[in-house]
């Protein structure tokens, strides 16, 4: 099994620090498949009223193709995580357009952020995490 690594850099790590995030969260764990890049909208999810309420990062697959046109490039399944990682780099280069006065995700008012996640899986992930996370 190979070790989670993140494919973005949240807004509140810096570059030089470990990436910690959505794609680790996603569960980027599975030993077979391809690696896939693809937009994904990202927000918070409750997860329940212990300790005062806590809540945890969700993403749903983004497939409005004015999303993909914008970034000059279609979701795709790569062989190769360095392949990946340059077709989630080459979409990275517009980002900054879609979230243009889009609330954080920790505002209230958040409608979630557009982000590029590089994730190993046999299909297309529809969405993360696989499962409802529980408080421990």
């Amino acid at each position: 099994m190979s070790a989670p690594t993140a494919a973005i850099l949240p807004p509140f790590t810096q570059p030089d620090e470990p990436a910690t995030g959505p794609a680790e969260i996603a569960g980027d764990d599975q030993d077979s498949g391809l690696y896939w890049g693809a937009v994904f909208v990202i927000d918070l999810s409750y997860g329940g009223p212990e300790e005062g309420g806590w809540w945890y990062q969700a993403g749903t697959l983004v497939i409005d193709p004015w999303i993909y046109e914008t970034l000059g490039a279609a979701p795709a399944g790569f062989c190769s995580r360095d392949a990946a990682d340059a077709h989630a780099a080459l979409m990275r280069t517009r980002l900054s357009e879609l979230n243009r006065g889009r609330p954080e995700i920790s505002q209230t008012n958040s409608v979630g952020q557009y982000d590029i996640l590089v994730m190993r899986a046999l299909t297309m992930p529809t969405h993360f995490p696989r499962t409802r996370p529980s408080y421990a």
